[in-house]
């Protein structure tokens, strides 16, 4: 291989190195926001009160079948049936975003407060511990408030890990 050569392929990889190279930066910096620590934090409390909401939907769903005379719902039934709740006005979705945009927002001010005490102890040199506790509080609130939604669904087999949870809170 001469000179020549290897400066030839040098300058095309130049190039496709170059090639697109906004479009290259863009998804760089969209890549490094999503794998972010902070934006994870952000998008599992976003789906830990995703999925308290669905699973109060299942509960207040089981609590109108069982109105309607329906026996022991399974729990498909009830996800089933929470069109039927809601049709029925049991389940009022604009009264579950209200409260779940709500949280979110409160999740997100206890985290950075939090944060600003973890920011204060480390420039004090103690140690920092206000974040982890803050939400691991959060999330074992939530992980609660699905189990509880659950069990109220019908889901007896979790009454014992609710009591274990509220004992460690």
């Amino acid at each position: 291989m001469d000179l020549q050569t290897v400066l030839n392929a040098m300058t095309h990889a130049g190039n496709k190195i170059f090639e697109l190279f906004s479009f290259k930066i863009l998804m760089a910096a969209v890549l490094t926001l999503f794998l972010h620590k902070h934006f994870i934090l952000f998008m599992g409390f976003i789906l830990l009160v995703f999925v308290d909401c669905i699973t109060k939907w299942v509960a207040i769903s089981y609590e109108f079948l069982k109105e309607k005379g329906v026996e022991n719902p399974s729990i498909l039934a009830c996800i089933k049936g929470t069109k039927t709740a809601r049709k029925a006005g049991r389940i009022n979705s604009s009264t579950m975003k209200e409260r779940g945009i709500g949280k979110i927002a409160i999740y997100v001010i206890c985290a950075f407060v939090a944060g600003v005490g973890d920011l204060m102890m480390h420039i004090l040199n103690t140690p920092t511990w206000m974040v982890s506790l803050v939400i691991g509080y959060m999330v074992v609130t939530e992980v609660l408030s699905v189990i509880e939604n659950l069990s109220d669904a019908g889901v007896d087999v979790l009454d014992k890990l609710i009591g274990k949870l509220k004992g460690r809170l």
